[in-house]
This record gives structure tokens, C-alpha cells and sequence, in this order.
């Protein structure tokens, strides 16, 4: 008897447009994740450390444009100036020339004082009183961003470009010789200071006051600075180390570029080390004011250059009394 076969039953077609969908692995998805949010958290740190690099001259800068007060405020004559013009014929700096009393001492030199790194020239009127009271003209201005002077935010590099336009006007427009302008720095103004007398070697003398020996050092006590990593990216320095101290190493990106032998006036307060003060070549003359009131600084200060030039600047710029 023939043996019967049988015909496997066919399954039923799939409805025509259905797919298949594959189950997808949730550890996958949490790893997708987890790599999306790091993604998303290096380019925040990324951003923030741009924000940082970019906006950094804030955390040693802070400029005013509002006061408007001028030496006449405390009894000085002077001159208004406008300087360092653009292609344009806009004047970009602003600054005054406080001239000598008649017959004084010293009226034949001239202190370029290089002001601080907040405010405005308005503000520095008591200081410009003291130098002037020492018996030296006085050429001040204030640097672009500050005061009337126009041009962008300040940085380190915009103002060693305007104290190179102030000694330009100084030597240039009053036809003053460099064994003749003594550069005052004072706080951040110290290390355009320093550069000026490093760049003109004929500089009778300089004079430092308050100056900042290390400006990273105060950014890294900001608390703002605290997750970036600022040593690599803050440059503006305003280092004076290199050129006061031999073989300065205050960090590994700065290197000295050999002392000036320059007589130096520094007045210094407790925020200077005196480890660091002592280092600095000589010769030197260090006023401490630490304790002093508004008064007795303002005094000491005065004395203090006075006698400084008395010892150091050369007897060809003395006139006799």
C-alpha cells in the first residue's frame, strides 16, 4: 500500500508593512548616556575655561570712566592732555602735566607716575599732590578703559602699550631726556615701571610703590578661580620679579631677564614679603608703611623721595637752591 505524505501546513504570512523590531539593551542606554552627559560636561568646563582665558583681565583690572576731578581740586595748576592718536586723528589717551613749582629742586625732572590697576586718574590726586610736593613735575594719565582715555577693556599688553605712548609724549612732545623722567609705578603700574627702565637704561632712578609681586597669587585666592586651572591660563602677570630679582623663579613660565642696577625707591606694605624685598638688587631704599596713618604715609612719602633723590639722582639734573 502506497505510504501517503504529508504536506507541512504553511505558516501564515505576515501582515503586508509590519517589521520586526530587535529589543534594544538598556545597559547600552545607560552608557549612551553616560557618555552624552561627560560629552556635555567637558564642553561646559571647555566654556567656562574660554569665559576664564577671555574675561581674566577682570580679576586684576577694574577701571572707572565716572569721576571726572582734576588736580585743580587740590590747589595744583595743570594742563590738560590728550595723546596717542589714531589714524583717524582720535585722541586715545588722556592724562595731565602737573608742572614743578618755580625754582625747586628738582624742576628740571619729571616723575612718569604709571597709576594703579583700578579706578581712575581722578582718584590717584592725593598721590600726584605728594610727588609734586617732592619738587618734580609730574606727567599722569590714565590708560584706555580708564578715566577720560578711550579705547577697549584694559589688559597687561593694551597698558605697556600706553605707558610706551606716555614716554614717547614725554621725551617727544615735552622734549624731556630719559636721564631726566624717573617711571613710578604703583601696585599693578609697578611692572610697566620696571619695563620702561629696563627699555631706557639711562633712567636715573625708579620708584615702586605698593608694587604687586605676584598677581597669580591673588587670583588663585579667588574663590572664582578655584576649578580652573589658571596657572596655564592667566597671563596677565604684571610681573616685576625678573627684572628687580637674579635668578627669579616665582613659577616655571616667567624667567628673569637680569636685574636692574637702577637706584630703586620701593614703598612697601605687609602683603610684600620681606624675604622677597631683601632679595632685590641693590642698591635700594625701602620705606615701610605698614601701621601708618593716611597722614603719616602721605608724609613718609614725601620725605622719603625727597631724600631718595637727594643720594641717587645724578647732580647734572639738580639745580642749586
Amino acid at each position: 500500500m502506497p505510504s501517503s505524505t504529508r504536506k507541512p501546513s504553511r505558516q501564515p504570512a505576515p501582515p503586508t508593512g509590519s517589521t520586526t523590531t530587535p529589543d534594544i539593551d538598556p545597559r547600552w542606554l545607560l552608557k549612551m548616556l553616560g557618555l552624552v552627559l561627560v560629552v556635555a560636561l567637558f564642553c561646559g568646563y571647555l566654556t567656562l575655561c574660554l569665559l576664564f582665558y577671555q574675561g581674566q583681565w577682570q580679576f586684576v583690572l577694574h577701571p572707572d570712566t565716572a569721576k571726572r576731578a582734576t588736580p585743580a581740586a587740590v590747589n595744583l595748576s595743570f594742563e590738560d592732555v590728550a595723546f596717542d592718536y589714531t589714524e583717524a586723528g582720535q585722541a586715545q589717551l588722556h592724562g595731565w602735566w602737573i608742572p614743578a613749582a618755580a625754582n625747586t629742586r628738582y624742576a628740571n625732572d619729571v616723575v612718569l607716575y604709571l597709576r594703579r590697576g583700578d579706578d581712575s586718574l581722578a582718584a590717584d590726586l592725593p598721590r600726584l599732590q605728594q610727588i609734586h610736593d617732592a619738587g618734580l613735575n609730574v606727567f599722569a594719565f590714565d590708560y584706555r578703559g580708564f578715566g577720560q582715555s578711550a579705547g577697549p577693556h584694559p589688559t597687561e599688553q593694551r597698558m605697556r602699550e600706553d605707558a610706551a605712548a606716555a614716554w614717547l609724549y614725554v621725551t617727544q612732545k615735552r622734549g624731556m631726556p630719559e636721564t631726566q623722567i624717573i617711571p613710578y609705578g604703583e601696585g599693578v603700574g609697578g611692572a610697566l615701571a620696571v619695563q620702561l627702565a629696563a627699555d631706557h637704561r639711562r633712567v636715573p632712578a625708579l620708584v615702586l610703590d605698593q608694587p604687586g609681586f605676584d598677581a597669580m597669587a591673588t587670583v588663585l585666592h579667588d574663590p572664582r578661580a578655584t576649578l580652573i586651572p589658571v596657572r596655564w591660563l592667566f597671563h596677565e602677570r604684571f610681573e616685576i620679579g625678573p627684572y628687580l630679582i637674579n635668578n627669579y623663579d616665582a613659577h616655571p613660565m616667567v624667567t628673569s631677564v637680569g636685574a636692574l642696577s637702577l637706584p630703586k625707591l620701593i614703598f612697601a606694605e605687609a602683603q610684600i614679603p620681606e624675604q622677597t624685598l631683601n632679595a632685590v638688587a641693590p642698591p635700594k631704599f625701602i620705606v615701610h608703611l605698614d601701621g601708618l596713618s593716611a597722614d603719616a604715609a602721605s608724609a613718609a612719602r614725601t620725605q622719603s623721595l625727597s631724600r631718595f633723590l637727594d643720594e641717587y639722582l645724578p647732580a647734572s639734573t639738580v639745580l642749586p637752591q
